[in-house]
């Protein structure tokens, strides 16, 4: 396990203010390796070529090992904020691990939009690397390997980064948490979201709407209360409304995690254009025995246009490449708060006194 990740829940919690080492026996030298030898990456479209940003490294590093912020393993169960990282490119300005970076800040740390509770939740790939991981975790957030899952599209001119997005799908085996607050990348909070935790409703299965993928391989149908809330596209479509999965909550469950796990691969019965979203609005469909719940737009304001400023809780938008002025301002403001926060005393004595379960 590389350095800079936290372990699953023990038995026995440690006796001291740092997360125990979990590195194996060459580690250093494998992140060595890693640096000296990165990758070739070549970003396909402008919106992921690398930004000149300051980040404050030594200081992440120099935290990394102390305990996540809110996160306590051996605690009751609890809900938790999570993302995706994806990316394959091993730059420490790639726009994605940046973008993540600004979601920790508003998340953990903002005065504007903090969690009152919750830990936040870094899932990788298991190609981002061991650096970009402990950096994540300096700056206070749980990192969490999501095994790959194999995507093969039925149709050509898939982009190549979107067969690493099913991984995904294993976020519902993270029983751990109670219920996951899901942010894309580029889904930033301007305000505190707590609230869609609790307008999250859980519902009961149909069971007169279940149909053969609805049943795992022993025979048994997965049939059983279910929390699956998100921001409609096209919320006035009878049929499909379209949940965008960039801005979701659901609960994880190892049945239902068992259920997509073996429908995924059903290729036919999707969009594959449309990728992972497409399957989990084939999953959790309206006609189907998981509708899904439907959150208001300002808890997901996807594709946000000028007049929506100051009416949205979170912004959807790749907002580092954005050049309409509210937007842009949202990006530059708060890196530049998150700048002036991670170089004060302020979160020096945060990150030193973290332990677990501390907050």
């Amino acid at each position: 396990m590389p350095m800079s990740e936290v372990p699953q829940p023990q038995s026995n919690p440690p006796i001291t203010n740092d997360v125990p080492d979990m590195t194996l026996t060459g580690g250093n030298q494998a992140m060595s390796e890693s640096n000296s030898n990165p990758p070739v990456f070549e970003a396909e479209f402008p919106f992921q070529e690398d930004l000149e940003l300051e980040l404050p490294i030594e200081i992440l590093r120099e935290f990394s090992n102390k305990w996540p912020l809110n996160y306590d393993p051996n605690g009751p169960k609890t809900n938790a904020y999570a993302t995706f990282m994806a990316t394959r490119n091993p730059s420490l300005k790639d726009p994605y691990l940046l973008a993540i970076h600004s979601l920790i800040y508003r998340i953990l740390w903002s005065p504007r939009s903090r969690t009152e509770s919750y830990p936040f939740v870094v899932f990788v790939g298991d190609f981002v690397t061991p650096e970009q991981r402990q950096l994540l975790s300096g700056a206070g957030a749980v990192v969490r390997e999501l095994a790959p899952l194999e995507w093969n599209p039925n149709v050509p001119d898939i982009q190549h980064r979107w067969k690493d997005l099913f991984a995904k799908l294993n976020m519902w085996k993270e029983i751990e948490f109670s219920r996951i607050l899901f942010l894309d990348a580029d889904a930033f909070p301007v305000a505190n979201i707590d609230t869609m935790f609790h307008i999250s409703p859980t519902q009961d299965c149909i069971e007169s709407k279940l149909e053969a993928d609805d049943y795992l391989a022993d025979g048994t149908p997965v049939c059983e209360p279910y929390v699956f809330a998100g921001i409609p596209q096209d919320p006035f479509n009878a049929l499909d409304v379209n949940i965008n999965v960039g801005s979701l909550v659901f609960a994880p469950s190892e049945r239902m995690h068992e259920r997509l796990l073996q429908n995924y691969v059903k290729t036919d019965r999707y969009n594959c254009l449309m990728a992972e979203q497409a399957f989990l609005n084939w999953q959790f469909n309206l006609s189907g025995p998981f509708p899904p719940s439907m959150l208001e737009r300002e808890y997901g304001g996807f594709f946000p246009s000028e007049d929506e400023e100051g009416k949205l809780k979170v912004v959807h938008e790749k907002l580092w490449s954005e050049d309409r002025e509210w937007m842009k301002g949202e990006w530059v403001t708060q890196w530049q708060e998150m700048l002036a926060f991670y170089t004060s005393a302020e979160f020096r004595q945060k990150r030193e006194g973290s332990h677990c379960g501390a907050g």
